[in-house]
């Protein structure tokens, strides 16, 4: 049994590796695009990611679209 919970956790560990790095290059893609259409095709997946409140999406959108 012990050697499946070690299994299991590595496997999360990996899978939230995964996903820090998946939100690194979204966001660096956001940060060095150019504001405009393709960093608002990013913010789904940015909100998602963070889980941003609805303030936060704002204040998000309105940097993605320069202002």
């Amino acid at each position: 049994m012990h050697e499946i919970r070690r299994l299991e956790w590595n496997q999360e560990q990996e899978e939230s590796a995964a996903n820090v790095e998946h939100l690194k290059n979204v966001l660096l893609q956001f940060i060095f695009l150019e504001p405009g259409s393709e960093r608002e095709r990013l913010l789904p997946v940015i909100n998602t990611m963070l889980q941003l409140s609805p303030e936060e999406k704002g204040k998000l959108a309105a940097v993605a679209q320069g202002r």
